[in-house]
């Protein structure tokens, strides 16, 4: 993944700040509190004046000549840090990669107060020559210190998620990846897609699925492509192992968002819904794929599925009067929920709410399912604020697809996700 920062850039910005080795005055008695002042000796300043004259004169081999030779009389942490730093400007101008990070790496360890003076900067720009060069154990190493002290850069969080991940220390990516996007929100400027596609491939392969998803939520909520939804709802299915039952209801949150793509998609829809009798909604949904050219008219599994749904819709149709009647008369509420599962799958939303929250008050059925279809049956309707309403009472297996329907209608409002 690439960044916005470049290693030349931070260099230059070091380099530059390299000051005159002037003989020193003293400062007015009555001034304010200074900044850093280094502490030289003379030796050391008469040292340094031809150091300065090479890399101005960008003399590359005598600039080293006579940096080795300041090393030589070098022995505070300011002088030290000073030759560091002369070399990290004849590193730069010799682009040896290598070598500037020696010497980053040389002004760190110098104990000079002069890299505290900006809390973070040098193990920033360490950190970057570090991730630039593939080491990305020491920059995690050297980023997280500058984000604990934090040192202002737009990419310094995302490298260090993206450093930590490829690590294997999934919490502190998490972290920092948290943070990198809470600060571009809270500076009014759009999160990159990138960002959170590198947060998702990373958890997912750390099998960290709840963070994936809150990750993917976050991604459609911020790009609600069909290819994001589709992404989305593919890595949730598969990584939760679902049974044919709740995939059907992440197959409706497809068909919703738009996202349902190719014969299989197409396919797996249809015998879900068919294989649990509701021959409409497999009509329905191959009918939707056909018109919209997603769904092959060449492809002989799904005309035998249309076939045998589509033989089945009017006997299933006339069934439904008497069976609401049944669902009215029941001890329990499945004859209501199965009965509002065949409305939901001919589109009548309006009916198959009236049975779910009839078969929530007789009992007897499977609380978190019937509160999905209702959620669903809802948010096709429009009615958000209930819809979430109900959606936020399902547990178990199905809380994460509850979620995402969610995530559809806060997006439709234009809300983005936690």
């Amino acid at each position: 993944m690439k960044f916005a920062s470049t290693l030349a850039l931070a260099v230059a910005a070091l380099a530059a700040g390299s000051p005159a080795l002037a003989a020193k005055k003293d400062a007015p008695a009555a001034a304010a509190p200074a900044a850093f002042q280094p502490q030289f000796s003379k030796p050391f300043r008469a040292a340094a004046g031809p150091v300065q004259a090479a890399l101005k004169a960008q003399d590359a081999a005598g600039a080293k000549t006579q940096i080795d030779a300041l090393e030589a009389v070098a022995s505070s942490p300011d002088e030290k840090f000073y030759v560091a730093q002369f070399r990290l400007s004849l590193a730069q101008m010799t682009k040896d990669t290598a070598a500037q990070s020696k010497a980053l790496d040389d002004m760190i360890a110098s104990g000079s107060a002069a890299v505290n003076e900006t809390p973070g900067k040098y193990n920033y720009y360490s950190g970057i020559s570090a991730y630039q060069a593939n080491d990305y154990a020491k920059a995690a190493m050297r980023l997280k210190p500058a984000s604990d002290a934090g040192y202002k850069a737009d990419d310094l969080n995302i490298m260090l998620a993206d450093a930590s991940f490829r690590t294997g220390q999934t919490a502190q990516g998490t972290a920092a990846a948290d943070k990198a996007i809470a600060e571009k929100k809270a500076a009014g400027q759009p999160v990159p897609e990138a960002w959170y596609r590198v947060v998702v491939s990373q958890t997912y392969k750390a099998k960290d699925y709840p963070t994936t998803n809150r990750y993917m939520r976050q991604l459609i909520s911020a790009y609600p492509t069909p290819t994001n939804w589709r992404d989305a709802l593919v890595l949730y299915r598969d990584s939760a192992k679902l049974d044919p039952a709740t995939a059907t209801d992440v197959f409706r949150l497809m068909r919703a968002a738009k996202a349902l793509d190719g014969e299989r998609d197409y396919y797996e829809y249809a015998l879900y819904v068919d294989q649990r009798g509701l021959p409409g909604e497999a009509k329905a949904v191959i009918d939707e794929g056909y018109a919209l050219g997603k769904a092959p008219r060449t492809s002989k599994a799904l005309a035998d599925i249309y076939a045998s749904s589509s033989s089945k819709v009017a006997a299933d149709r006339a069934s439904l009067a008497s069976a609401e009647k049944a669902a009215a008369a029941g001890a329990n509420g499945r004859v209501a929920a199965n009965t509002g599962d065949a409305y939901l799958g001919y589109g009548d939303d309006a009916k198959a709410a009236t049975l779910y929250r009839l078969a929530l008050q007789k009992g007897g059925v499977d609380v978190d399912a019937v509160n999905t279809h209702l959620g669903i049956a809802l948010a096709r309707q429009g009615q958000a604020a209930e819809a979430k309403t109900v959606f936020s009472l399902v547990k178990g297996p199905r809380a994460e697809i509850a979620n995402y329907w969610m995530t559809w209608l806060d997006q439709k409002a234009g809300t983005p996700a936690a």
